[in-house]
């Protein structure tokens, strides 16, 4: 039964990956040609434009990053198996997200120091 839960997971990356592959190539078009066009009349629009579009490419290259480690940690056995305590990740968590590094008590430890910081700056 893990077997075949965790074959899910993996396939679900792999079709993640495949769309974020598609449309980082689409947004990377879309930069080339804003670059192209010095036609420009708008020069607040074109900076705009392309502060978005390298946003969005930062942000799915990222992104791709992090499914591609998931997708080494699945080949190599240690799939769902949380990087900071070493028990197994929650399946409802793999579930939405197959590429999390983090059980739900860990991914929380981690982020209420962060929202802490944050209130208290």
């Amino acid at each position: 039964m893990i077997a075949i839960k965790n074959e899910q997971y993996y396939e679900k990356l792999k079709k993640r990956q495949s769309e974020i592959i598609r449309t980082l190539e689409h947004v990377r078009k879309e930069q080339r040609t804003v670059d192209e066009n010095k036609e420009w009349i708008d020069k607040t629009g074109y900076n705009s434009r392309c502060q978005l579009l390298g946003s969005l490419a930062e942000w799915y290259a990222k992104e791709s990053a992090r499914i591609n480690d998931a997708l080494i940690r699945f080949r190599q056995g240690r799939d769902g198996i949380c990087l900071s305590c070493r028990d197994s990740i929650e399946s409802y968590r793999l579930d939405t997200a197959p590429e999390a590094i983090f059980c739900a008590e860990c991914q929380r430890s981690r982020e209420e120091p962060a929202a802490l910081r944050s209130t208290h700056g």
